[in-house]
């Protein structure tokens, strides 16, 4: 939620700005933490058009490239509103930089960094989370610089893992098209032919023909039907139980299940060392990763974890308590939490799933593609046979 904010500094300056809070009082609670005086805080109202105006996602590489300069700029002495000034005149994406001229505004009146980012609400959790650590260190330039290695390597995985998944998905099409053009025109146009023929057709050609027929017959209501379904399916997944339905197939499914979780868990691990390292305590780290996981049963697992570890309990203890996390991550966690090298524990954790998760998904689309292959040519194969029965039982009547 935002509010607008108007405060005084110890110098006696009185600014307004905006702040983004759950309430009043944890932003007057946010202002009093950094030396100022909460004058008023009011909720500031937001229009649905505006609210998805902001929501529009930011191009990933665009992102990468601007931390890269705005880094380049803070470590050649600028201060940060002067290198956002640099920087708002080149960037080229208008999605990106109608937000940070709405950042910059905000720096200039008074407004952190961070706060400033948080309220675009575009940023990544983990981005907000990495520079407010950054600002409260003084590190502001490693800070950015290690989020941007963070980020790059979380791009090569995802890129790596799709573009695989690129040649499959084609086939799959491919298989679709043309079951659909052999079902609605070429058998219509065999059961014409054998129509006037006058005899009895073979089991197999019947009921062809009639699966044929009836699915051309009725293809008006059933493309409106299945695209309804696919429609109630994706508003339904929207909700909270049928998100939290679908996170779970993801993690159960056979063979995928398990590509799945230890992706998440690489995800995971490289956030929390990305955090960690940029200096941010621990329970906040876990508040940050719980709001920014992607998947909600991960999400709820941390969320008792954070519990669990305000209690005074391990993380890894706090972790393997959920049931969620694989052994191997579990362990070396422990290890990192015993020798007071998290962070590099994690790094190797997010390290070994990612190439677990290229090597094992590899294996899995090598063999995925000749199934879908056999499949196609044994359907067509079938479709073959029962049309041409009736010309081979002609051909022996003749012979006869």
């Amino acid at each position: 939620m935002e509010f607008v904010v108007k405060y005084a500094k110890p110098s006696g300056e009185v600014l307004e700005t905006v702040q983004i809070g759950q309430t009043e009082d944890e932003v007057r609670h946010h202002l009093q933490e950094q030396g100022m005086l909460p004058i008023s805080v009011k909720t500031r109202g937001v229009s649905l058009f505006n609210k998805r105006e902001r929501q529009k996602p930011i191009n990933p590489d665009n992102f990468i490239v601007f931390n890269q300069q705005f880094v380049s700029l803070i470590k050649a002495g600028l201060p940060i509103l002067r290198a956002l000034d640099l920087l708002k005149a080149q960037i080229k994406n208008p999605i990106l930089k109608r937000h940070i001229i709405d950042v910059r505004d905000r720096v200039h009146s008074g407004a952190m960094l961070s706060d400033a980012l948080k309220a675009q609400m575009v940023f990544p959790t983990v981005y907000t989370a990495s520079i407010y650590a950054g600002e409260r260190s003084g590190d502001l330039a490693e800070v950015i610089t290690r989020y941007t290695g963070y980020q790059k390597t979380v791009l090569a995985v995802k890129k790596r893992f799709l573009t695989s998944l690129i040649y499959p998905a084609f086939l799959v099409v491919l298989c679709i098209v043309m079951v659909t053009v052999i079902l609605t025109y070429v058998i219509p146009q065999f059961a014409e032919l054998y129509k006037g023929l006058g005899t009895e057709l073979p089991r197999p050609t019947r009921i062809l023909i009639y699966i044929s027929t009836t699915l051309k017959a009725n293809l008006i209501f059933i493309l409106p039907v299945l695209l309804g379904s696919a429609l109630a399916f994706k508003l339904w997944v929207g909700t909270i139980s049928g998100r939290l339905w679908l996170d779970r197939l993801k993690l159960r499914a056979p063979v995928v299940g398990n590509l799945w979780t230890m992706f998440s868990m690489a995800q995971l691990s490289r956030t929390i060392a990305t955090l960690l390292t940029g200096g941010t305590p621990l329970l906040t780290t876990l508040q940050v990763v719980r709001d920014a996981s992607d998947n909600t049963v991960i999400s709820e697992a941390i969320r008792n974890a954070v519990i669990d570890v305000q209690d005074g309990k391990p993380l890894s203890d706090s972790l393997e308590k959920t049931g969620h996390f694989p052994d191997l991550a579990l362990e070396m966690i422990r290890v990192g939490e015993q020798t007071g090298s998290l962070p590099e524990m994690l790094i190797h954790v997010a390290d070994y799933y990612d190439e677990d998760v290229n090597n094992k998904s590899a294996a899995l689309l090598s063999v995925v593609e000749p199934v879908i292959l056999i499949f196609v040519a044994i359907f067509v194969a079938l479709i073959l046979i029962s049309l041409y029965l009736p010309i081979f039982s002609l051909g022996s009547q003749m012979q006869k």
